[in-house]
């Protein structure tokens, strides 16, 4: 691979991850789960070693998502504020992870909207 120049940035994106949850305080929420939609984008260490296609070397994105679903499913929410900040939890021991910006949306709320939703931009200190 020819390099002229750094590497100055590097993330992994999802774009409307979708999946049903138990989300909501309203009564007709609590009857069943809803749609939720995830748009996440991982900001990444840019000295991270060049994986040279090792897999280890990386940061799964399939991990990742596998383990957004398991813990967004895990229990019942009552705000979407809530859902996203136990959300981060998932890249709490990710070394590689310096920032996060995650949206959770409820697409089924509004005739008149597509979604509504709550974003939360999170930095770590490593």
């Amino acid at each position: 691979m020819l390099c002229i120049g750094n590497l100055v940035g590097h993330r992994i994106k999802f774009k409307q991850l979708s999946f049903p949850v138990s989300l909501g305080i309203l009564p007709h929420e609590r009857e069943g789960p809803q749609q939720l939609l995830i748009d996440l984008e991982i900001e990444l260490n840019p000295h991270m070693p060049n994986p040279d296609e090792a897999v280890e070397k990386i940061l799964n994105y399939d991990d990742i998502r596998t383990r957004i679903i398991e813990l967004a499913q895990a229990r019942h929410y009552n705000l979407l504020e809530s859902l996203a900040r136990e959300l981060l939890g998932v890249f709490a021991d990710e070394a590689d992870v310096l920032h996060v910006r995650l949206s959770v949306q409820k697409p089924d709320v509004y005739a008149d909207a597509v979604a509504v939703g709550y974003e939360i931009d999170y930095a770590w200190e490593r």
